[in-house]
């Protein structure tokens, strides 16, 4: 395990919450690969990565914030698995129409379809693995993350070379981080990032 300190751990962990790691994922297929969507005006794609921002960054926070000022929760931070029941249902909702919306366009990459299928999927998966023990939401992410770009490398891009190097760095750095900075064991962390790689694998597979 890396060695870091106790508030760059919690640092890394804001930085890379798992809700900013599918925002991240979309920004890299919209943005910064230029296979997807340079047919695309940049004010186009600002107005779709708006709506994957709104729908799994923004709705689902504003129900968490919602949650603390209605006392449902004692924390945002959700350190309890009861209180993370009511966010994992709201994601899934939010989650789906967001694929819902790309599924239907059908000038969007099948690679875009697919990483918001897989982020669905796992928001479903985690919430029953919820059920048992506190799977980290955090590992999930990046073990989506980096399935999305070793597909990515596997379809013959030679643009994911680089960040796919780097997301192996980062998964590792959050996962150590989520060792130090959160009350999570071995096995939360370990079955969230399976997880994550699980989902978007069955999505880029589903026939």
């Amino acid at each position: 395990m890396m060695k870091i300190s106790l508030g760059f751990a919690r640092f890394i962990s804001v930085v890379f919450h798992p809700l900013l790691v599918g925002v991240y994922m979309a920004v890299y297929l919209i943005f910064l690969n230029p296979v997807y969507f340079s047919f695309l005006h940049p004010a186009e794609r600002l107005l779709l990565l708006a709506s994957v921002v709104n729908n799994n960054f923004v709705f689902p926070v504003v129900v968490v914030l919602l949650m603390k000022g209605l006392g449902f929760s004692e924390s945002i931070y959700l350190r309890t698995q009861k209180e993370r029941i009511v966010p994992y249902m709201a994601s899934i909702i939010f989650f789906f129409w967001t694929w819902y919306v790309f599924y239907n366009k059908p000038d969007a990459p099948q690679i875009m379809k697919d990483m918001l299928q897989g982020i669905f999927y796992a928001s479903i998966v985690g919430m029953v693995f919820n059920i048992y023990f506190k799977i980290s939401m955090h590992a999930m992410g990046m073990g989506g993350a980096l399935m999305l770009l070793i597909l990515e490398m596997q379809s013959g891009t030679m643009m994911s070379g680089f960040p796919l190097l780097l997301t192996i760095l980062v998964t590792g750095l959050v996962i150590s981080s989520r060792m130090i900075a959160s009350d999570h064991q071995k096995g939360d962390l370990l079955a969230g990032f399976l997880v994550g790689l699980g989902t978007q694998l069955l999505a880029a597979t589903w026939l």
